[in-house]
C-alpha cells in the first residue's frame, strides 16, 4: 500500500522508501503522478490527462508526450519502491492505475473523519474524530501546484473543509469546557485564515473562559484591525457581541477609583493624528457635531478618493489604488496634527476630522498630504487622488 500526504508537505511512501515532490525531478511528472491518484478509480484518456496537465499550454503531439511522460513516471515509482510493480495500466487510448496497488490518501481520511464526526452523537466520540481529522490537516493541498486550475478547486474545498472541522470542534469544546485546546486550535487555525471572525471570536471565548483577559483583548483588537484594515468591514455584530462580554468580565461588578479610571483610559504623550477604526471615528464625528451646536469652532471633514487613470488596464489601476492607499495611510499618519481623527472609510479612501480649521486651510492640509505622498515615490503620480471638503453640521447628519 501507498500512503500519500497531500495537506502540508507532498510525501509518498510504501512505509519503506519515501519520495517527495523534488525527488521526481519534473512538476510535470508531479502534476502527472498526482491525477493518476486523484483519479485512480477511473479510466482516463489521452485528452482527459492532457488537457488536466497542460491546460491552455500548446502541445504538438499530445498522445506521444503524455505516453513519454507516463513511462517516465512508471520508471520513477518503480525504482522508488520495491516489487518493481506496473503502476499504471495502459488500454488503448487510455490509462488507468492499477487497482491492486491500494493507495491511502489523506485528503479523503480526512474528509471521511469529518462526516464521522458530524454524524456522531456523544460528543466525546465526535470531539476524537475531529482531533483526528485535525492531526491530519499538515497544511493546505498541494499549494506548489495551484497553477492548476483543478487543484485550485480542491484546495479552496479542503481549505473550507478544515475550517468547518475547526469550528465544528470548537463548539463542542465549548460544550465540554475544554478551553484551553480550543484556545490552542484557534491559534492555529488562524495562521491559514488571519481573517475568519468567527475564529477569533472562538479564541476570545477561550481566553476569557481561561481567565486570560490580557489575551483576549489582544485577540479582540488585532480581529477588529484585520476586519476594518484589510477586509474592509466596518461593522462586525458578533465580534462586538463577544467584545461586550469580555468587557463585562475584564472589569466585572467592582468599583473603582477615578485615580484608577484615569490610569486605565489615560494615553501617555499623544502625538500625531488619532488613526482609528471607521466604528470610532463616527462616534466621535458624533460627538463633535454636538459640541459645534454650543461652540463657534469651525471643523471641517476630509475625504480623499484614491482613483485609477482611465487608460490603465483595470487590474493594473487596482494595483496602483492599492499601494497607493497604503502608502497614503503612512502619510497621514506622520503628517497630520494631534487633535485630527482620521480612518479608512473604503478600500479607495480615507476621511480626515480636522478641528479648529476653515475650508481654505483643510484644502491646505489635502495638498500638503498629496504633495508629500508624491515626495516619497514619484509612482503615486500614476493615480488621481480627489479631494471633498465639508463643514461638520450642527444638526447631527452624518450620512454612511
Amino acid at each position: 500500500m501507498l500512503t500519500v500526504n497531500t495537506l502540508g508537505n507532498f510525501q509518498i511512501t510504501d512505509g519503506n522508501e519515501t519520495i517527495d515532490s523534488a525527488s521526481l525531478h519534473s512538476n510535470m511528472l508531479f502534476k502527472l503522478l498526482m491525477y493518476m491518484l486523484l483519479y485512480r478509480d477511473k479510466t482516463l484518456t489521452v485528452d482527459d490527462i492532457s488537457e488536466a496537465i497542460w491546460q491552455a499550454e500548446e502541445t504538438d503531439n499530445p498522445a506521444g508526450a503524455l505516453k513519454n511522460l507516463m513511462y517516465r513516471l512508471r520508471k520513477s515509482l518503480g525504482q522508488a519502491f520495491e516489487g518493481g510493480n506496473d503502476y499504471i495500466i495502459t488500454d488503448r487510448g487510455s490509462y488507468r492505475w492499477n487497482s491492486d496497488i491500494k493507495v491511502n490518501l489523506d485528503i479523503e481520511k480526512f474528509e471521511e473523519l469529518i462526516n464521522e464526526a458530524k454524524n456522531e452523537n456523544v460528543f466525546e466520540d465526535a470531539i476524537i474524530k475531529y482531533e483526528q481529522a485535525i492531526a491530519i490537516f499538515q497544511g493546505d493541498f498541494l499549494t506548489c501546484l495551484l497553477d492548476l486550475h483543478w487543484i485550485l478547486t480542491l484546495n479552496t474545498y479542503y481549505h473550507s473543509l478544515y475550517l468547518s472541522c475547526v469550528k465544528g470542534l470548537s463548539e463542542l469544546y465549548i460544550k465540554t469546557a475544554q478551553y484551553e485546546k480550543m484556545d490552542r486550535l484557534c491559534n492555529e487555525a488562524l495562521k491559514y485564515e488571519s481573517g475568519d471572525e468567527q475564529l477569533y471570536c472562538y479564541q476570545i471565548e477561550a481566553r476569557m473562559r481561561c481567565g486570560k483577559i490580557s489575551l483576549a483583548l489582544e485577540s479582540y483588537e488585532k480581529a477588529r484591525e484585520i476586519m476594518e484594515k484589510e477586509l474592509g468591514v466596518r461593522k462586525t455584530t458578533i465580534l462586538n457581541k463577544v467584545y461586550e462580554e469580555l468587557l463585562a468580565m475584564s472589569k466585572g461588578q467592582n468599583s473603582y477609583s477615578i485615580s484608577e479610571v484615569h490610569e486605565d483610559i489615560v494615553e501617555e504623550e499623544p502625538e500625531g493624528v488619532f488613526f482609528c477604526g471607521y466604528p470610532i471615528f463616527k462616534e466621535i464625528y458624533h460627538l463633535e457635531t454636538r459640541k459645534s451646536i454650543r461652540s463657534n469652532i469651525s471643523e471641517y471633514l476630509l475625504l480623499l478618493t484614491v482613483e485609477g487613470n482611465q487608460g490603465d488596464p483595470a487590474e493594473v489601476a487596482k494595483f496602483r489604488v492599492k499601494q497607493t492607499m497604503s502608502a497614503l495611510e503612512q502619510t497621514i499618519r506622520k503628517s497630520l496634527r494631534v487633535g485630527d481623527v482620521a480612518a479608512k472609510y473604503s478600500d479607495t479612501q480615507f476621511i480626515m476630522l480636522l478641528p479648529t480649521t476653515t475650508e481654505e486651510l483643510a484644502m491646505l492640509v489635502a495638498n500638503r498630504l498629496i504633495s508629500k505622498l508624491h515626495e516619497t515615490d514619484a509612482k503615486y503620480k500614476n493615480v488621481h487622488i480627489r479631494v471633498n471638503i465639508e463643514p461638520v453640521s450642527n444638526d447631527g447628519e452624518f450620512v454612511d
